[in-house]
């Protein structure tokens, strides 16, 4: 009899783990799969219910565009992404980006597609890397503003140079000149 009420007390107590499970999308195949590339600075940031959906919610990033990258980009441009929070009610998706006011991005975008994706973000988030002034350079890091991983420096380093002897974090123009030589 205790082993059964134990088993229906863990079995009404215990929750599916979720997650967002990713395949790593390395630089160079960001770079030369990305339908567009900008850098660009958060303008607005907006959390509402989905039209075509209601039940679900969706946030809208605007974004000044500061240097358009790689293909075809407005002046603005605004990134639908799933989930958001209206009100007190909250949707979250495991490793969404999450962004700010006035924080400055590198972006890879997917092509557009309908049904639409979640995340227009190459990669759901891997594409997305945040610009931070350190001294009087503009460094590139990850979505979370941590410092790039040694995989990716060499990445960088590689599309430049052709070698992946990097040492120390990309500034933006090199990041930008390493999209484009990827590219090519």
């Amino acid at each position: 009899m205790c082993a059964l009420v134990l088993a229906l007390v863990v079995s009404a107590v215990a929750r599916p783990v979720l997650a967002t499970v990713i395949a790593a999308v390395p630089f160079e195949a960001q770079s030369k799969t990305a339908d567009r590339v900008f850098v660009g600075t958060v303008i607005a940031v907006e959390s509402r219910r989905n039209p075509s959906a209601p039940r679900y919610f969706e946030t809208l990033v605007e974004l000044r565009v500061e240097e358009p990258v790689a293909g075809e980009v407005a002046q603005r441009m605004v990134l639908r992404l799933s989930g958001g929070q209206v009100g007190n009610v909250e949707q979250v998706i495991d490793d969404m980006p999450e962004f700010g006011v006035g924080e400055r991005y590198v972006v890879f975008l997917e092509r557009d597609r309908e049904p639409r994706l979640t995340s227009p973000i190459v990669g759901f988030n891997q594409g997305l890397y945040r610009l931070v002034r350190d001294g009087n350079r503009t460094v590139v890091r990850d979505r979370k503003g941590r410092p790039l991983a040694s995989a990716e420096k060499a990445a960088v380093s590689r599309a430049l140079t052709g070698r992946e002897d990097a040492v120390g974090e990309p500034d933006l123009e090199s990041f930008v000149a390493a999209i484009r030589a990827a590219r090519q």
